[in-house]
Order: structure tokens, then sequence, then C-alpha cells
């Protein structure tokens, strides 16, 4: 049995003719007549009531016609319906986007991704709000479309550049660094340090600049969110070390902010997705955007 046969079969009983069913298909009669007749065969019941001494078909369904006549009515509005979705997705007027976004910069892209909304607000947007390291991995599995990515360095990973930050010190307002506009990151070494969660790939930059200038920072707490990090530096626990980019929307009236310099670490998200995963329409929607609204990417 297949999707021909029973349209087939279905057009007898509408146009009530074998005849006219073949024209409505651009068939044969024959072709139309032998293809009932294997469908007879194959469900091993008659479909129509038979003529007057068996001669000639009548357009009138037996019982059990009647019966395959309902189920391949649902079976051909199902495959209509399949067309139907994959023109929807295509066309955007339906789907699903999955995008990986980090805690820390996830609100650099609400901008975008309400025009994303905006402009395709029947597709449905799936976040995964978690560090730079679980969306790259997320991505590779292929659970999530696209997602922002620290210092990406897997070539599987197409990545549009987002974000490029330099470091910056943030200390209590009158600790010892205070009025400096730059400092050294090997000045920090005998420091109290306020750290992100180990999912985090700033953590490990951060870690690996400190390693190569001979000290490991001493952690005394780690935490997801900036904005914890930060009030804890006001009520003088530690220090921080925080993107520029984030750093300018802080008080300077209760936070000292020094830029670090002299090292290569640097905040630089892209957005990545999966170059061996067909790339869906939606996906191509969201980057198309990103690309055109670069400039809406801030705090």
């Amino acid at each position: 049995m297949d999707i021909k046969t029973l349209r087939i079969f279905v057009q007898i009983v509408q146009s009530q003719s074998f005849t006219a069913a073949a024209e409505q298909l651009f068939m044969t009669q024959p072709t139309v007549s032998k293809a009932i007749a294997g469908l007879e065969q194959e469900l091993s019941s008659t479909l129509f009531k038979k003529g007057e001494a068996g001669r000639k078909r009548e357009v009138e369904l037996t019982y059990t016609g009647q019966q395959i006549y309902q189920h391949a009515l649902i079976i051909l509005d199902e495959q209509k319906k399949i067309y139907e979705t994959l023109e929807d997705i295509k066309h955007l007027k339906r789907g699903k986007l999955t995008l990986g976004l980090p805690p820390l910069g996830s609100v650099l892209l609400t901008s975008l991704i309400a025009s994303f909304h905006k402009q395709f607000p029947h597709i449905e947007l799936q976040f995964m709000e978690v560090g730079s390291n679980a969306i790259s991995e997320a991505i590779l599995n292929r659970t999530l479309d696209v997602g922002v990515l620290l210092n990406n360095q897997n070539p599987i990973l197409a990545e549009i550049p987002i974000i490029d930050s330099p470091l910056c010190l943030v200390s209590s307002l009158h600790s010892k660094w205070q009025g400096c506009r730059e400092i050294e990151l090997l000045d920090l070494k005998d420091q109290d340090f306020l750290f992100y969660d180990d999912r985090f790939a700033l953590n490990k930059l951060i870690l690996e600049a400190t390693q190569k200038l001979g000290f490991t920072p001493r952690i005394v707490c780690k935490s997801s969110q900036w904005d914890f990090i930060v009030k804890m530096v006001e009520h003088r626990m530690g220090i921080a070390l925080i993107p520029q980019v984030y750093c300018e929307q802080l008080d300077p009236k209760k936070y000292n902010i020094s830029l670090i310099k002299d090292t290569p670490v640097r905040w630089k998200l892209t957005m990545a997705w999966n170059t061996s995963v067909p790339m869906t329409a939606a996906t191509k929607a969201w980057l198309d955007i990103v690309k055109t609204h670069q400039d809406e990417i801030r705090f």
C-alpha cells in the first residue's frame, strides 16, 4: 500500500467514476483499474461492489471499502499536513530556535532577541543559560542550534564575533588602587579574588594568565552572577576581574575600576553554530539579525 494508490482510490470515490478519476489524475483508466485491483489483493478485500454479473465496476463502496476510505482520507490529510508543516518551517511560520546564553552575557542580546521575536512571532525561543563550556558541548551534541561562546577554539564551530573587551580590576572604592587607571596583573598576586563558577571559560583564561606570571590567585568564593560578585567587592570581601564593557555600567561612586594592561586575556564572545549540522531557517534568520544588528549588542 502506498500514498499514490490511496490517492487513486479516494479520487474514484469522490469522482464517482473510474474514467473521471483517471482524467483528474492524468492517468489511463487501465492504470487506475490495475491500482485498485492491486490494493484489493493486498487487503484481501473487495472495495467496490461488482456490477451485474460481475462485468462492470460500480462506484459504490462495500462496507470494507467505506472503512478504508475513511482511513485513506486521514492518511492523505496527514500527508498534506506534513508538507504544510515543512513549508511553514521553511518560511518561518512555525519552528523553534534553541539558543545558548552564558549568564555573564545574556543581557547583551536582549535587544536582538526582541527584534527576532517581532519579525518571527511564531518561532518558539528556548534558552539554555549555562557557561560557555557547557554551551560549546551542547552545540557539538546538537542539542543547541546556536550559542554564545568565549574564545572558541573548535574548528567544527563557525562563529560571528560579537564582543571583544579587555578586563578590568574592580576593587572597593577606597582600596590601594584608588585613582589607578591601569595596573598589571602581577600586581594582584597577594590579593583575595572573587572568582567565577568553574563552568565558565573565563576562569581558565585568568588562571592560565596568572600561572604564566608565577602565581595562583587566592580565591575566597565563586559565583555565576556578576551583580553578586561586584556587591561582594563593594563590601570588601575581595577583588574581581570583570570585562570592561560590563564595568562601564557600574557606579563609579561605589567602585574603583582599573584597566588590566599587558595581558592577552580578553573577553571575546562569539555567536557559534555547528557546521556539521544542516542549518535551519530559524537559525539562519537569527544569524542574519546578529550580523545586521551588532551595534545593538550591549548592556
